[in-house]
């Protein structure tokens, strides 16, 4: 019988395609590549970039600081000290790699730190702790995949509102204090040694290898890659995505859990606010590591690599005596540049072509023949649509007008529960908080204070509608805030500059900040939230250098004024929100670039074919965003007469879910710029309530995590409200036995 050769070897022909046709089927046998070929691959700086960079690294802090750098105590103590940030890069990885980015990993390490620590100083067992903090972590998995793929919320969303929640979990448990007099016997598994290393070294080793395996050699590994690279073709290959989803995220939260155990037993305390510091060093980690040894791809032993080659630099800064602020700096910027790289890994190409390409590009006949283009296209579409109305008049012999619905049917649409569903849930608040504390929640002064205090989170609110508006979700709205309070406090007091001036050379920082997350959104190809949350770390490394990390007092009487002086009551940062509110409604609602903002966000590549430059749309949105970002910052600075290096990041939950919850109101699901004023002081309203009825100080991040939540599971359920109307009448019409 005919053999065929193949890459695997010999086959007969009954195994080949009939359709082929008998006898002999030339196909080319594969040849391994020589062995120079392969080494030449495997030691690219493409694959191994890291290893380089730690070699570059390891050798100018050598000739910088040999004295303590080179020290065997150094590197003992950067292998057990990185030994758990490494633990939380490794459960990041199949998180990662199933395309769910998992934003409150530093929150479930805080978690895990501090339940074990309370079921410890409650008389649990030591073991009974680490298993039940073990399950804590299974549980936090099947609720954000149940948010993920039930809620169909964003998987960065997701987490992030649940990042929020579980800090006030935290909180709650452990009463914002310490845990202190852990037992001893906990205390060993982090601190005790074997060959000079601490135990959660080797037990970082071994969850990594068991990972390694499952990712690397096991069915279960090709389903979890699968999944990350394109979810639909895994539907259609048999794979059940929602299964792989469910099993990545458990993974994940409760690797972090073990990870957070593993802190506390080292601190021999419990701490509530160890976790969040986790976040960016592990994910720069992972992103880093995925351009290491598999080609772009998510990957357990570039990962721990990565995770060591960064706390390589961070503790030869360290060592070398340089600020604080430059851990923050480092991790943003590793960050970036991971991510960078695994973008540049998907898409290679060599620096002469790309230099070539950009010349090109920018020469004058190329940009004429560019606008001759997006014109023609522009046509086609406008010829299309006109002929597409021929033809309909054509087929039914006239064509229909238009007729308004009836007035009761807008009237019923507009005050549907669809459509003004946080008015509704600031009447209900209102009237519970009425009852329930009427002597503080009903006076006149509680709410020109709540208008007035509220307004600076309502315009970063108002800032980040172009932005998601424009399909970029920024992250870093919050050091954004922070960097405009610092920077107008340090020219108005450390170079006495005029008011004025510092204010609009602080707006010309935001313009920068826009800037930069532009270029890093749409040249370096970096996905919005993973590049809005490196610039975050950036922006507080600058926050910290520019300020000392020491508040900036004494700032000009003028200048507090702006934020303090009142008008019929309210303070003037109330008619700034308002008059910005304005320009930005009718920007965006009543202009061609506002039609231009949504079609960019709502589909690029057709925005793209239809015209639209959306690169410079993504432009104009992130600098928007960063600039009102900025003046709500300044405004911050002004009534409070103090730099603030501090009060930047709590402004992005509340004015994110404020944002999306005022999608969910008046425009059936799209970004507006009332809804977001609307959800802000709706949130505002509710949170002010808890705190007069005496709360506990961890309410707000509770309340600001479960409205963010909720809010982006509305604005999902409005942009499908007929599929899902449809599914419950079919739910609710079938027979009995049918159901049974």
């Amino acid at each position: 019988m005919p053999k065929v050769a193949t890459k695997v070897g010999l086959v007969e022909e009954s195994a080949v395609d009939p359709l082929l046709g008998a006898g002999e089927v030339a196909i080319e046998e594969w040849h391994r590549p020589a062995l120079s070929v392969r080494a030449r691959k495997a030691l690219s700086f493409r694959n191994m970039s890291a290893i380089y960079l730690f070699v570059v690294m390891f050798v100018i802090f050598a000739i910088w600081i040999p004295s303590t750098f080179l020290a065997s105590g150094t590197w003992r103590s950067l292998i057990s000290d990185q030994a758990i940030t490494c633990l939380v890069s490794v459960g990041l990885v199949p998180a990662l790699a199933a395309g769910v980015f998992d934003l409150a990993v530093g929150s479930e390490v805080g978690l895990g730190a501090i339940l074990v620590a309370w079921l410890l100083v409650r008389h649990a067992s030591v073991p009974e702790a680490i298993v039940l903090t073990l399950l804590a972590g299974v549980v936090v998995g099947v609720i954000n995949w149940v948010l993920i793929m039930r809620a169909r919320i964003p998987s960065f969303i997701a987490t992030l509102g649940m990042s929020s929640v579980l800090l006030a979990v935290i909180n709650w448990v452990s009463g914002s204090q310490q845990i202190l007099n852990l037992p001893q016997g906990f205390q060993n598994i982090g601190n005790g040694q074997l060959f000079g290393l601490q135990y959660p070294v080797y037990i970082m080793l071994v969850v990594s290898v068991v990972v390694w395996y499952v990712l690397q050699r096991t069915p279960i590994g090709r389903r979890v890659y699968a999944t990350g690279a394109d979810p639909e073709a895994a539907v259609l290959a048999g794979v059940r995505i929602s299964r792989v989803v469910l099993w990545s995220a458990i993974a994940c939260a409760v690797i972090a859990g073990l990870a957070g155990l593993l802190e506390s037993s080292q601190l021999a305390t419990g701490d509530p606010t160890i976790g969040p510091g986790y976040l960016l060093p592990a994910i720069a980690a992972v992103f880093l590591g995925s351009t290491q040894f598999r080609g772009g791809r998510m990957n357990v032993w570039g990962t721990v690599v990565a995770a060591y080659v960064i706390a390589t630099g961070v503790k030869g800064l360290q060592l070398a005596g340089l600020p604080i602020w430059i851990p923050d700096l480092f991790d943003g910027l590793a960050l970036l540049v991971a991510v960078g790289l695994a973008a540049y890994q998907k898409a290679p190409t060599s620096r002469a072509a790309a230099i070539r390409r950009l010349l090109y590009s920018t020469s004058r006949p190329v940009r004429a023949a560019r606008r001759a283009r997006r014109a023609d296209q522009l046509a086609r579409v406008q010829s299309d649509a006109s002929t597409l109305a021929i033809a309909s008049a054509d087929a039914t012999g006239t064509t229909e007008v238009w007729q308004a619905p009836a007035l009761t049917v807008r009237v019923r649409r507009a005050l549907s529960l669809r459509n003004m569903s946080a008015i509704y849930l600031f009447v209900v608040m209102f009237v519970i908080f009425a009852i329930w504390i009427p002597s503080t929640f009903l006076t006149s002064g509680t709410w020109r204070s709540l208008i007035s205090d509220q307004a600076i989170t309502c315009l970063v609110a108002v800032a980040l509608v172009p932005a998601i508006a424009a399909g970029v979700v920024d992250l870093a709205v919050g050091s954004e805030v922070g960097l405009g309070a610092i920077v107008v406090a340090w020219l108005l007091v450390n170079h006495h500059m005029a008011i004025p001036v510092a204010i609009i050379l602080t707006l010309l920082a935001g313009v920068a900040v826009g800037v930069i997350n532009w270029a890093l959104i749409t040249r370096a190809r970096i996905p919005p939230f993973i590049a809005t949350l490196g610039m975050s770390s950036v922006l507080l490394a600058v926050i910290n250098w520019v300020s000392g990390s020491q508040q900036i007092l004494n700032l000009p009487q003028g200048f507090s004024n702006i934020g303090n002086d009142q008008l019929f009551g309210l303070q003037l940062p109330v008619y700034i929100l308002l008059a910005i509110a304005v320009i930005m409604w009718y920007v965006v609602e009543c202009t061609p670039a506002g039609r231009r903002l949504y079609a960019t966000g709502a589909d690029p590549e057709a925005a793209r074919l239809a015209g639209i430059r959306t690169s410079r749309v993504i432009l104009l949105a992130t600098i928007a965003c960063a600039v009102i970002a900025g003046v709500a910052g300044l405004l911050e600075s002004a009534q409070l007469a103090t730099g603030d290096p501090t009060i930047g990041p709590g402004y992005l939950l509340p004015a994110a879910a404020a944002a999306f919850l005022g999608s969910t109101q008046f425009r059936n699901g799209r970004m507006n710029v009332w809804g977001a004023v609307i959800g802000a002081y709706v949130i505002a309203t509710g949170v002010k309530g808890l705190q007069l009825a005496g709360l506990p100080i961890w309410v707000p991040d509770m309340f600001d995590g479960v409205v963010l939540i909720l809010a982006v599971a509305m604005a999902q359920y409005q942009s499908t409200p007929n599929a899902r109307a449809a599914y419950l009448r079919r739910l609710l019409k079938r027979r009995p036995a049918e159901a049974a």
